[in-house]
This record gives C-alpha cells, sequence and structure tokens, in this order.
C-alpha cells in the first residue's frame, strides 16, 4: 500500500491559502488586482473588524459568465496566460489562478458578477470551499466579491493576527498602494460604514498623496523622470530636509505592480548617501517600467516580490533619476566677469588689510594658513583673482559670487545675503568639512608628506596589527610614513601635510579602534579632525573664503555624515515666523 497520497482539494487549498493568505490585506490585495485586471474604472472597497469580520469589493470591470464564474473558484485556472511565452511576460497583476479558491477554502465567499452588456449576473456562494448556493441576480455589469469570517476555520492562524486597529491599518495601506498606481481609476475605502478616503479618476500623484502624507512632505517632493535603454522610472522624491526615522514611506512598483525589494531601497540609500544621516530615509514613490522579459514576477506566491534579469541595470537607472531630482544649488550664481570694481581681494588683505581684527582671529587664520586649509587664495599664474571682493566704501563688506557676508553667529554659523533677499545661513564646521574631504579625495593620489621631527609611537595589539596589515597601503597612500617594530609598536615619523601630527595621531587611533572600515570613512574622520570646529572665531575674510571653496565643492549641500551644510531664510519663512500669513 503507498504510503504517499494526493492531498484533498480542500486541503490543497488550505495550504495554498497559506502562501497567499497571510492577513486581511492579502485579500484585499488580491481582490483590488482583480478588478483592476478586469479594466475597472470604479472600485469600492468595505471593511469590518479590521477585515476579519467582512472585506467586501465591488468594481464595474469586465464581468464573468455564469460558465466562467465556477472556473474562476477552481485552482490553476486563469484567463491572463495560455502558454509558456506569455508566462515570460506577465502583463497582469494576477495570473496562478489560486488567490479566489484560497480565500474560499478560509471564509463564506459570496462572488456575484455579471458581464458587460448584460442586465442579469449570476453568484456563487461558499462557505470554507463548498458551494451552498448558486443562482441568478439582479446586478450592474461588474463583479462583487464578498468574504466573511476569514480564518474563522483555522484558529491555529487567526491567533497570528495583530490587533484590529494593526489589521485595519494594513488593509487600507493596500488599497493605499493600487490607489496611488492606477490615477485614471476612481477608489473610494469604507470601514465600519464610514468612508475613510475617496480618489477621484483624473488626479495627479501628488494631489493623492496630499490626502495620506503630511502637507509638510508632500510640499518637499520633487519629480524625477529618467530613461535609459529600454527602462524609465519616473516618481517623486522627498528633498533631504524631511527624512524620518522609518522607511514607511519608501513605496515601489514594476510596472504599475507594488513590490517589496531590498535591492530598490539599496539603491535609494546610495542616492541619498552623504544626505542623510546613518538612522534617516526619505520619502518617496518611485514607478519603474521594464519590459516583461526583464522581470520575473513568479517568484512568490503573493507577487510582492520580483527578480530582475539585470539587476545593475535598475540600480544605476534609480540612482540616476534620483541623483538628477536632488542635485540642487542654493547658491547664488557666479560672479559675473565684468561689472563695478570694488576691489580685488589679495592674500595680503587677508593678512594686513583688517586693522580690527582680534588677536585670536589673527591666531586662527595664520593656524589655518599653517595647515594649507581651504583658504588657500594665492593668485595663479596669468590669472586674475576674482574670488570675491571687498567692497572698500563698505568697510568690511564681503561679496562671494553675489553672496554678501553679514557676519558670525554664535562663532558657529556664517550669514549671507542672497541677491534676492534671502538670508543664507551656513555651519562653518560643515562647510569646511566638506571642502576637506574633496581636497583629500582629489589630492589621495599625490599626497604630500611632513616628516615628523620626533616620530611618534604607538604600541599595537595583534586585532589591530591585523587591521593595519589589511589597510597599510592605503595609510601609506594618504601619506602616513610607518614601521612597526619587532616590540610591535607602530612607529609614525610621516604624516598628510593637511594634518597636525596630533591631528594625524587622533585619526590613526580611531582607524585602528575599527571605527571606519573603510578608505572613505578613513577620509571623512580626517576631514572632520582637521575641519575648524563650532565656536572658532573667523574673520570676515576667512568666511569669505571657506565660502569661496565650498562653492567649488562638487556636493554643496551636506556635510559627509549627512548633515546639511546650510539652509534659507526667504519671505516665506520671515511672514511664517512672524504670524503675516
Amino acid at each position: 500500500m503507498s504510503r504517499i497520497k494526493i492531498l484533498s482539494p480542500g486541503l490543497q487549498n488550505q495550504i495554498a491559502a497559506g502562501e497567499v493568505v497571510e492577513r486581511p490585506a492579502s485579500v484585499v490585495k488580491e481582490l483590488l488586482e482583480n478588478s483592476l485586471d478586469a479594466g475597472a474604472g470604479s472600485i469600492q472597497v468595505y471593511l469590518e473588524t479590521g477585515g476579519q469580520s467582512l472585506i467586501e469589493v465591488i468594481d464595474d470591470g469586465r464581468g464573468l459568465t455564469p460558465e466562467d464564474l465556477p472556473l474562476a473558484l477552481t485552482r490553476h485556472a486563469t484567463s491572463k496566460i495560455t502558454n509558456m511565452e506569455e508566462l515570460a511576460s506577465i502583463l497582469s497583476f494576477g495570473f496562478r489562478g489560486e488567490a479566489l479558491p484560497s480565500i474560499a477554502s478560509i471564509s463564506k465567499l459570496t462572488i456575484s458578477s455579471c458581464p458587460t452588456g448584460q442586465n442579469e449576473g449570476f453568484y456563487l456562494k461558499l462557505i470554507y470551499g463548498d458551494p451552498i448556493d448558486r443562482g441568478p441576480v439582479a446586478m450592474t455589469p461588474g463583479t462583487r466579491v464578498k468574504v466573511e469570517n476569514l480564518l474563522a476555520n483555522v484558529p491555529a492562524r487567526l491567533k497570528f493576527l495583530k490587533t484590529r486597529a494593526t489589521e485595519s491599518k494594513k488593509c487600507v495601506e493596500a488599497f493605499i498602494r493600487h490607489s496611488l498606481a492606477s490615477l485614471d481609476a476612481d477608489f473610494e475605502l469604507f470601514s465600519e460604514s464610514r468612508s475613510l478616503y475617496r480618489f477621484f479618476p483624473g488626479q495627479s500623484l501628488l494631489e493623492r498623496l496630499r490626502m495620506i502624507w503630511p502637507a509638510l512632505i508632500c510640499e518637499s517632493l520633487k519629480e524625477f523622470s529618467w530613461e535609459q535603454s529600454e527602462m524609465s522610472v519616473h516618481g517623486l522624491a522627498s528633498l533631504p530636509e524631511s527624512a524620518q526615522p522609518r522607511a514607511d514611506r519608501l513605496l515601489f512598483y514594476i510596472n504599475n505592480r507594488p513590490v517589496n525589494d531590498r535591492m530598490l531601497l539599496s539603491a535609494v540609500r546610495q542616492s541619498y548617501k552623504g544626505r542623510l544621516l546613518s538612522r534617516e530615509y526619505p520619502q518617496a514613490i518611485i514607478f519603474i517600467d521594464l519590459p516583461p522579459h526583464a522581470v520575473d514576477v513568479n517568484v512568490h506566491p503573493a507577487k510582492n516580490e520580483v527578480r530582475f534579469r539585470n539587476e545593475k541595470e535598475v540600480f544605476s537607472l534609480v540612482t540616476r533619476a534620483l541623483g538628477s531630482c536632488l542635485e540642487t544649488n542654493i547658491y547664488q550664481a557666479p560672479f559675473p566677469e565684468s561689472g563695478p570694481n570694488n576691489g580685488e581681494y589679495t592674500e595680503n588683505a587677508a593678512l594686513n588689510g583688517s586693522t580690527y581684527q582680534t588677536e585670536e582671529q589673527e591666531n586662527t587664520f595664520r593656524r589655518l594658513k599653517e595647515k594649507h586649509s581651504a583658504f588657500d587664495f594665492k593668485r595663479k599664474a596669468g590669472h586674475e583673482c576674482r574670488t570675491f571682493s571687498r567692497d572698500m566704501n563698505a568697510g568690511t563688506s564681503i561679496s562671494i559670487r553675489g553672496l554678501s557676508y553679514l557676519g558670525q553667529v554664535e562663532n558657529s554659523y556664517l550669514l549671507f545675503k542672497k541677491t534676492d533677499s534671502t538670508l543664507l545661513i551656513v555651519d562653518q564646521h560643515a562647510a569646511h568639512e566638506r571642502v576637506m574631504l574633496e581636497r583629500i579625495r582629489n589630492g589621495f593620489k599625490n599626497t604630500v608628506v611632513k616628516r615628523l621631527a620626533l616620530p611618534e609611537r604607538l604600541p599595537v595589539n595583534p586585532p589591530e596589527l591585523e587591521l593595519l596589515q589589511s589597510i597599510w597601503t592605503d595609510l601609506k597612500k594618504m601619506g602616513f610614513i610607518m614601521e612597526i617594530s619587532p616590540e610591535k609598536i607602530l612607529i609614525i615619523s610621516g604624516t598628510p601635510d593637511f594634518m597636525t601630527p596630533k591631528e594625524a595621531m587622533d585619526s590613526l587611533i580611531d582607524i585602528l579602534a575599527g571605527k571606519k572600515d573603510n578608505l572613505d570613512k578613513m577620509f571623512i574622520a580626517i576631514a572632520c579632525k582637521t575641519a575648524i570646529k563650532s565656536g572658532t572665531s573667523l574673520t570676515p575674510d576667512e568666511a569669505g573664503g571657506l565660502m569661496e571653496k565650498l562653492l567649488e565643492c562638487k556636493d554643496k549641500q551636506f556635510c559627509p555624515h549627512g548633515r546639511p551644510i546650510s539652509r534659507e531664510l526667504g519671505i516665506r519663512e520671515l511672514e511664517k515666523m512672524f504670524k503675516r500669513k
């Protein structure tokens, strides 16, 4: 007697239901996708007790005939694919033919449908997969699916559901995700007989987002689009200033199909790298359009995960699109080539032209000059020095490419006025960090080494010695001259020229402590160590020099740690502050 037996259809459907139906929100998702595949232009969703007592979806799509209705409740029966070629190029949301019979096996399900052009429909009623009633029904063209007492016959799974509020929230999220991808359809969601959301056909994506996301976030959203080969991407992404500590407002769609994908999340993180702190996330809704053969949607029973034929191309597509969206310059346009001669800035003016400078300010500037800091304005041979100018009639007024320097606040923030009278506030430490990081990166291959009169000695333990061996070449390229004595003492006889010996040793200690595990993080650590600190007094010339060097940087908006370098205060913000609006 054979020990292997074919499971009963009811048990097969319950096993399939365990893969397809995780919670009530899974049912909402499957039924919505069926409605959209049927070409529905209007969809209503009704929920009670978080979807456990009732989920009802009504649409005006292409209905089913009385002959097709029983087949829709049969496993592996579908109208969406017919051969292997179509299986490799899926254009619909669903095709497995498992959702309806799986849902019916764990609920009381009633499905009524009327084909387009008919004035009478047909219904089927099932309890836990067993048909109990059928017949004609008066209804308008479309389909109505009513699911009651979900999971009542499988209490082992029922106990894994969360609270009513949590399950209701998940159902709402499933409803919203599909409504954001089908802007030409009318969607309405009812919960406990109360209308929660209504999306009208023809609304823009931003208009629908305004109904579900906070106004401040929607104000920061920017449109983007990018095409590459046969692929394209478009959507909305927030500015880094509105980042939040969760990733729940990152929505991805592949050919209008809502998906969750770690690679896409990594692409977004890469795009915002250097603009956010490590635990911050932006808000974005991203639609990626690919040829059907370039993506496999049949890798997960619930179809919320996909596999790309070429992940690198998709990754590049997303990062380039978001990069184009985030490349903004809030600073003034370059200083004009011609204009009134307000007096050219020279290095001698920085050292001798300001009689009002305090001794502390002079010492600060000289210290920075000795370190070959960012404030290096030596005239290049054959070129005029026109980086910024001093208005001789205005005393201490300095203009840098159209930015007028106003002063320093708390020895930490530099104030500039733009030509449109907007106030620009610059964090001097963050700005100098960015300047130093770009200088370190640019000069990495041609570092100038500064020999130490007395070598520094640093004991190293076995783990530190192992780390040293793995990064020895990189440290030498940076400008460190080192050797290890037989007593396991690290002897440093040379350091990069842009660092003081103390800063070099502090950076090296951080690196050996394992805080920096790659070259870029080492660069960032060194940039932070060498940058001027908050609380350091700067002369107007020093402030102008810092701004001039910042404007030459490729990335002027964020420091290496992801903090903003500057902020704007325009008339709109000022009127809000003083309650004029």
